[in-house]
C-alpha cells in the first residue's frame, strides 16, 4: 500500500471522527434536567472506531491500522476540550437552554467511554497506543470539563492553584461562562490575573 493511500485513510478516518465529536455541541443531553445520558454521537464514534479497526486490519494489516489510529489518544481529548470551549462560549445547544449538571456529567462520562473504546480499538500487535500519554491527555480533558461545574469561589481557588494547567484564554472563558453553579464574572478573573502577577 502506497504512502499516499495510507495518508488518505488517515485523513478520512480523522474526518469521520471529528464529524461525530462535533455533534456533541448540539446534543440535548448537554441541557438535560431529568437524567444523565451519553450523547448518541459518542456511542456512534466508539462503534465506528471498533469497526474501523477491525476492517482496516483485515484489509490492510496492523501497520496501516496503527498509522490510522496514531495520535488519537491526544487528538480525541483535544476535541473534547474544544467542545467544552464551544459550550463555555455560549454556543451550540446552550444558546437555547442552560447547561445542566447532568450535561456536565454526560461530558465527563463521554470522555471515559471514548478512552475505553479507543483503548479497545487499538489493542492489537504493533499498535502505537501510548497508555501513559492517553491517561495524561484524557485526565487533562476531564479537568477542563470539571471546571464547568465549580462555584465561583471554587473556580478562583482552582485557578490560583493550577494556573499553569491551561491557557489564560481558557481560564478567562471559564470565568466568563454561566454554569449550573455560577454566573459568569470576567472581572473576578481580571482581578486574580493581576493578583498573581500574570503576563
Amino acid at each position: 500500500m502506497s504512502m499516499l493511500h495510507e495518508a488518505n485513510i488517515y485523513v478520512l478516518f480523522f474526518f469521520h471522527s471529528i464529524t461525530r465529536l462535533c455533534k456533541v455541541c448540539n446534543s440535548s443531553t448537554i441541557v438535560a434536567r431529568d437524567a444523565v445520558r451519553i450523547p448518541s454521537s459518542i456511542n456512534d464514534l466508539g462503534e465506528y472506531m471498533t469497526a474501523a479497526s477491525d476492517n482496516l486490519r483485515e484489509a490492510a494489516g496492523n501497520a496501516v491500522t496503527a498509522y490510522a489510529f496514531s495520535t488519537l489518544e491526544q487528538y480525541i481529548p483535544l476535541c473534547i476540550i474544544q467542545t467544552v470551549r464551544v459550550l463555555a462560549a455560549g454556543k451550540g445547544v446552550v444558546s437555547k437552554a442552560p447547561l445542566t449538571m447532568n450535561g456536565i456529567e454526560a461530558l465527563d462520562r463521554s470522555g471515559s467511554v471514548l478512552y475505553r473504546d479507543l483503548k479497545g480499538a487499538t489493542s492489537f500487535d504493533n499498535s502505537f497506543w501510548d497508555i501513559e500519554l492517553a491517561a495524561v491527555s484524557f485526565e487533562r480533558s476531564a479537568s477542563f470539563i470539571a471546571m464547568m461545574e465549580l462555584e465561583m469561589p471554587e473556580l478562583e481557588a482552582y485557578y490560583q492553584e493550577n494556573h499553569n494547567d491551561f491557557t489564560e484564554e481558557d481560564f478567562k472563558l471559564m470565568f466568563s461562562m454561566n454554569g449550573p453553579r455560577r454566573k459568569g464574572d470576567a472581572i473576578r478573573y481580571n482581578m486574580l490575573f493581576k493578583k498573581l502577577g500574570r503576563k
